[in-house]
């Protein structure tokens, strides 16, 4: 009777102590969290990459006004160049007259003060890469 009641004790004890100290890293979690997302006054934040990734077919492009549209799923995507655009086709440095519609392109874009996408780095090639094709699953073998 007396280590029953003892276990009885002591399990309620180990209980009582793993509810307490849920809820109170629970009201601790609550606290931090708001203060956690807060930036700190005297860290600087990291600021986002300037530029971005872009691929496509060459649809046209328009010399006059230094543009390149690329044939999308969506439709037409439109680039502009600017003075500091690096064009390189199949290798070599060009310009936009090498530019040929029906080329493949990838390459860094980066937004101007107008909030218009500009070509930083592209490349052209006379085809798109090869897709990456995922791993054949070998075929199910049945056990007798």
């Amino acid at each position: 009777m007396k280590t029953s009641v003892l276990s009885r004790l002591f399990a309620g004890m180990l209980a009582l102590a793993l509810v307490g100290g849920s809820a109170a890293s629970a009201a601790d979690t609550k606290a931090k969290a708001p203060a956690a997302s807060k930036p700190a006054a005297g860290k600087a934040q990291t600021a986002k990459r300037d530029w971005y990734p872009f691929y496509g077919t060459v649809a046209s492009v328009d010399k006059q006004a230094r543009t390149i549209s690329l044939q999308k799923k969506q439709g037409v995507r439109v680039l502009k160049l600017d003075a500091k655009s690096e064009l390189i086709v199949n290798g070599q440095a060009a310009t936009l007259a090498d530019v040929k519609a029906g080329n493949y392109a990838h390459g860094k874009l980066h937004k101007d003060a107008a909030g218009a996408e500009v070509i930083t780095s592209a490349k052209f090639d006379k085809e798109a890469p090869p897709r990456k094709k995922a791993p054949a699953k070998a075929p199910a073998t049945k056990t007798p």
